[in-house]
């Protein structure tokens, strides 16, 4: 193909062509007649005309020489439209896809090596251009505020779930987390659902005051008592008791406080229509104050915020029913997260420790000495006896009356049968042991057990020197606790029965001694 420039050059060699023959032969022609110069002048025509002629042809024929190719704009183009931009320019391009959540899919996104649009290559320079495509994958959100969190979660195909978090790690309302053990880079289900954690500031409480008992006793009895642990008094209209009731997941009832509390000081709110026993300690008597044993009682400030919490928030079931809880005495700290091993349980209409706190909790007792004056035949009766045997840990001999088929059971334990092992061996010596040291010995007709089984064995509470041994028994881990009683008839040191021989299997478990070793 002949270009523009090979059409000048053919032009120019006639010329030159001409110019010569014309200089060589003037003198001749201005020497021979006319006809020569006509033939002379003919081939200058001649000459001249074929000159013209081959660059008309290189002006009809050429094409102009491409140096550079400019790289075109073709944001927001898909690949067939690219493809359609490309066919008319000198470049080799093939297409990879990219993950960019920003850009439609199947959309450009970028040219590779930095390249951009305005850019020139050489022809036939191969060019890499690079597609969107999508992922729902979750992505990093740290530093993002919530209303920056919406933009971004907004790129892929999850619900999403926004829950204040309580620190002062993180800026309010900035990303702390994801929920539900998700992470930055998972790829989630399309419609995933997704918790977010946003920041919120840990309120400022004042934790001087805290819930240091509750009654929940028969018929109206019930009461609350605050205690101030700090060394200043409390200005008590800064806060307000509030009952969540039978489960409720938001308080039902709101009770609000006034006065001053001085340091160390106690504060009893009472129910109005509660026994006399009750209102006479009470500093405060409100005819809301009710709660039935599945409710939960939250000492709140004025705004809301919660300090001290007895029981669960949304739980239903009757767990603190019929007792009396009393803080143990190492508690000087509210929590918002209720935990029944910081309180100590008592009887039911247990109120003489009301109005004073703390209270430490007893850890002996005997038997209250007016069951002396009953007869063993009827409930509560006693009856002293003296030791003769025993074959195994949970039954002896005694006199007078209780020999043979007339031994004692010894109610709420069962140790291992005799032969079993080492614990059995333990606990009949133990038994043994204790009774044949003791300087008096009673027994004690249960008054919800009874006196007799029904093999007609004779059943009881068996005091050693004023100690129950069925609790000792059970303490030391040589049975586990098998007594029951939920009308509380028998309470020492203001702590049913049932409770002490419950805690009592606690501590042996605890320690792993007997049958829990």
């Amino acid at each position: 193909m002949i270009l523009l420039k090979d059409a000048w050059a053919i032009m120019r060699l006639f010329f030159i062509i001409s110019h010569k023959f014309y200089r060589s032969d003037y003198h001749n022609i201005l020497c021979y007649n006319t006809s020569t110069t006509r033939r002379f002048m003919m081939i200058k025509k001649i000459m001249m005309l074929s000159a013209l002629f081959f660059l008309s042809i290189g002006l009809l024929s050429c094409e102009e020489e491409i140096a550079t190719v400019t790289v075109p704009n073709i944001n927001g183009m898909t690949q067939t439209q690219i493809e359609n931009i490309f066919a008319e320019l000198p470049l080799n391009i093939t297409f990879e896809t990219v993950v960019n959540n920003t850009i439609p899919e199947g959309r450009f996104v970028s040219y590779h090596d930095l390249i951009v649009a305005g850019d020139t290559l050489e022809p036939n320079t191969s060019l890499i251009i690079y597609l969107a495509t999508h992922e729902n994958r979750l992505p990093d959100l740290r530093g993002l505020s919530q209303l920056e969190i919406l933009t971004e979660i907004s790129k892929i195909d999850v619900v999403l779930e926004f829950q204040f978090f309580e620190t002062n790690d993180t800026e309010e309302g900035y990303y702390v987390a994801y929920g539900n053990n998700n992470y930055a880079g998972q790829l989630v289900a399309s419609g995933a659902n997704i918790l977010i954690y946003i920041a919120k500031p840990i309120p400022e409480i004042n934790r001087s005051l805290i819930i240091s008992k509750y009654l929940e006793g028969s018929l109206n009895n019930r009461a609350i008592e605050l205690f101030n642990v700090s060394e200043e008094d409390i200005d008590l209209s800064l806060f307000e008791i509030a009952i969540y009731s039978d489960g409720s997941e938001a308080a039902m009832t709101i009770i609000e406080l006034s006065g001053y509390l001085g340091a160390h000081q106690t504060y009893v709110i009472a129910y109005s229509g509660a026994d006399e026993s009750i209102k006479n300690v009470a500093d405060d008597l409100h005819s809301r104050l009710i709660f039935n044993g599945n409710d939960t009682i939250v000492l709140r400030q004025n705004d809301e915020t919660m300090i001290d919490v007895l029981g669960n928030i949304g739980w239903g079931l009757f767990y603190l029913d019929n007792r009396t809880l009393i803080r143990k005495t190492n508690i000087q700290e509210p929590t918002v997260t209720f935990n029944i091993e910081e309180w100590d349980t008592y009887a039911i209409n247990y109120v003489e420790p009301f109005g004073s706190h703390p209270v430490t909790y007893p850890v002996t007792f005997t038997f209250n000495t007016e069951y002396l004056s009953i007869p063993f035949s009827e409930p509560y009766g006693m009856i002293e006896v003296e030791f003769v045997s025993n074959n195994d840990g949970d039954t002896a001999q005694f006199t007078p009356g209780f020999l043979y088929d007339n031994r004692v059971r010894f109610i709420g334990i069962d140790t291992p049968e005799t032969g079993s092992g080492i614990v059995a061996t333990n606990a009949k010596n133990f038994v043994g042991t204790k009774l044949s040291q003791a300087n008096i010995i009673y027994l004690m007709h249960d008054p919800i057990s009874g006196n007799v089984d029904t093999y007609g064995r004779y059943l009881a509470l068996i005091w050693a020197d004023g100690v129950l041994l069925n609790y000792e028994i059970v303490l030391n881990g040589y049975s586990q606790n098998n007594y029951q009683d939920s009308t509380q008839a028998l309470i020492f040191n203001g702590i049913p029965l049932a409770r002490w021989m419950t805690n009592a299997e606690s501590y042996a478990k605890s320690l792993g001694l007997g049958v829990w070793g």
